[in-house]
């Protein structure tokens, strides 16, 4: 049932590319329903449908981080200025939709504290707004789940773009999408934790992966499995990167077979590492390693150029 007249409100935080009919687009939506858990069918009015101010709160959280607002954030992707003018950024505040499957972007996992995106509503759910987006942030109210989640995003790979090759291997940075980037984000989100979700929607499931560096993951874009580790990590694009031999800064656990791409700054984890370990407590100081930065940015610079 719903919890109100149905209502919403669409604020355009950054206009991008206006010239062009689909620019590059990250759109945050309020959650409408949860799924509590996933995979039960049981579906509950997300809090955050109550909460205007704390979802705008968390709107403006996500642009200052992703374009490298927050207090000592290191130098940010979306804010290079080759970038930066060509992302369009919009949210969607929606209350007293009904908790039903097409209104449910967010499930609450049932074997973790995750929150996790229903990825294939999200589509359907914004084009009844008139939206649609490359990444989405799904900002949930759920009280009993309060880590975030992403998948990554599913390419139309019928379509063209940007191609590159890895280790040899030739793959492309497609400029359109079948399913988007989705995010999963608790209302209460701080530090960088946008940024590092950002990071594994933007990448792809055919075109590359950017996957989570704390665990004993891989493959991906940014991970690897091998002892004893080489000294090169991967050559991307006709660039031999080298492999950080050591986990700088974190160290890799004994007994783990993954390891990754040099970091950018030593001194700090990676972004898509336990950035929560930085030194100083200053997790905001993390920097992606040099593999997942120039990734991310040939992507970035693909969805960008597309007419």
């Amino acid at each position: 049932m719903a919890n109100a007249t149905p209502s919403s409100n669409i604020i355009v935080h950054r206009a991008g590319n206006s010239k062009k009919p689909n620019p590059f687009t990250i759109v945050i939506v309020s959650n409408p329903a949860l799924e509590s858990t996933r995979g039960s069918g049981h579906f509950v009015i997300d809090p955050i449908t109550a909460n205007h101010a704390a979802f705008a709160s968390c709107a403006a959280y996500i642009e200052t981080s992703l374009f490298g607002g927050l207090p000592g954030q290191a130098p940010a992707l979306l804010a290079d200025p080759a970038i930066a003018p060509e992302v369009r950024v919009v949210s969607l505040f929606v209350t007293g939709l009904a908790a039903v499957d097409a209104n449910c972007l967010v499930a609450e996992d049932n074997v973790s504290n995750l929150v996790m995106t229903r990825r294939t509503r999200f589509v359907p759910f914004l084009a009844s707004y008139g939206l649609s987006g490359d990444v989405i942030y799904a900002v949930t109210g759920s009280t009993s789940h309060t880590r975030a989640s992403a998948y990554f995003t599913s390419d139309d790979d019928a379509q063209p773009g940007n191609g590159f090759s890895l280790d040899g291997v030739a793959f492309c940075h497609r400029y359109e999408y079948i399913i988007p980037g989705t995010i999963a984000l608790p209302v209460g989100s701080t530090s960088i934790t946008a940024v590092h979700e950002f990071g594994h929607a933007l990448s792809s499931y055919s075109n590359g992966m950017i996957v989570d560096l704390y665990v004993d993951d891989g493959p991906g874009v940014n991970s690897k499995r091998a002892r004893p580790i080489p000294p090169s990590f991967a050559n991307y694009d006709g660039t031999v990167m080298g492999s950080d031999p050591v986990r700088d800064g974190l160290g890799y656990p004994v007994g783990w077979q993954s390891y990754h791409c040099e970091l950018l700054v030593k001194a700090n984890p990676a972004i898509m590492d336990d950035y929560w370990l930085a030194p100083g407590g200053v997790p905001e100081a993390c920097q992606h390693d040099r593999i997942t930065e120039q990734f991310l940015k040939d992507r970035l610079l693909a969805k960008i150029s597309r007419p």
